[in-house]
């Protein structure tokens, strides 16, 4: 049976993840779905040096979870994913984003990006200029070019993490796509789902007045039926 976790904040989604990689042989590929890419280096704004971040990666054992809700408590926003390669906890990490930012050098991850999404400016201001952008991030045609250009086929990675970042999902539309097909796959082939709520950044980006409850209710309508509830983590321990 699927298992998804829900959390208030994206980072806090390690715990999922690392509870998951150590029921496995080796780590999973991660998906990721979000407004940001997310690919800051981990713990490179609480560390005093570049010695001390080096030391807290290592201490990270995704088999304790005293060691990963230590990280967590250490983490600041979008800097994650360089954690869970780092740590062993993911293989790699593709960032399906509204656009790219500079983040870490890690090989691993890779952001895919649609050039046409505005600047932030820009989206705030003139929220409806953007709306056919934001209905169509999950339609079969724009996504397949999302994975293409990260070499990603579900069924070659199945037991993936598919994470979404509510903050993603700006329109009423975007989770009803005309043609759910690849999303479909991607959701039957993963092992794990994490969904991070982002209260303030969805009610920030948002173009219509979606909430994190009723995102989660379209996209357990989406995949009908398939997965159970989800369970929401409010803090940081397992």
């Amino acid at each position: 049976m699927m298992r998804i976790e829900t959390v208030d904040l994206h980072h806090q989604v390690l715990t999922a993840w690392a509870s998951y990689r150590s029921t496995l042989a080796e780590a999973p590929a991660v998906v990721t779905f979000d407004h940001h890419t997310d690919t800051l280096p981990a713990f490179g704004r609480a560390a005093a040096d570049e010695a001390e971040r080096r030391k807290w990666i290592a201490a990270v054992d995704f088999r304790e979870p005293a060691a990963v809700k230590a990280a967590i408590s250490r983490l600041c926003h979008d800097e994650h994913l360089d954690l869970a390669v780092k740590a062993g906890i993911a293989s790699r990490s593709i960032v399906v984003a509204h656009a790219d930012h500079p983040g870490c050098a890690d090989s691993r991850i890779q952001v895919t990006a649609d050039a046409s999404w505005p600047d932030l400016n820009l989206l705030l201001n003139d929220p409806d200029r953007f709306r056919p952008l934001a209905d169509r991030v999950f339609e079969e045609e724009w996504l397949a070019a999302r994975l293409a250009a990260a070499g990603f086929i579900p069924e070659e990675h199945s037991g993936f993490i598919f994470d979404l970042d509510l903050d993603y999902v700006l329109t009423e539309k975007a989770l009803r796509p005309d043609r759910p097909g690849l999303l479909r796959r991607l959701l039957a082939n993963a092992g794990l789902i994490t969904l991070s709520r982002e209260d303030d950044w969805l009610r920030l980006l948002r173009i219509d007045p979606v909430t994190p409850d009723s995102l989660i209710r379209q996209l357990m309508q989406t995949v009908s039926g398939e997965i159970t509830e989800p369970v929401r983590r409010t803090c940081n321990g397992f």
